[in-house]
């Protein structure tokens, strides 16, 4: 993996994090968790790889970047 592709998921992570932990339980009981789901199965399916949306990102990153 390049750099520009580590800093891009290391950022999604945090930024993942960062969103779950500004929920409340309150949240999480009424939450419909279908897509983390999708999201769980897809990472245990792919090697823990980036997801289809990040992997887009990093193309669009690495396009502007001339790579």
């Amino acid at each position: 993996m390049t750099p520009e592709v580590e800093l891009i998921r290391a950022l999604a992570e945090d930024l993942a994090l960062e969103i779950l932990v500004s929920y409340t339980p309150e949240d999480f009981q009424q939450a419909d968790f279908t897509s983390l789901g999708k999201a769980a199965v897809y990472l245990t399916q792919h090697d823990e790889g980036p997801g289809p949306a990040l992997e887009e990102l990093i193309k669009k990153v690495q396009h502007a970047q001339g790579t």
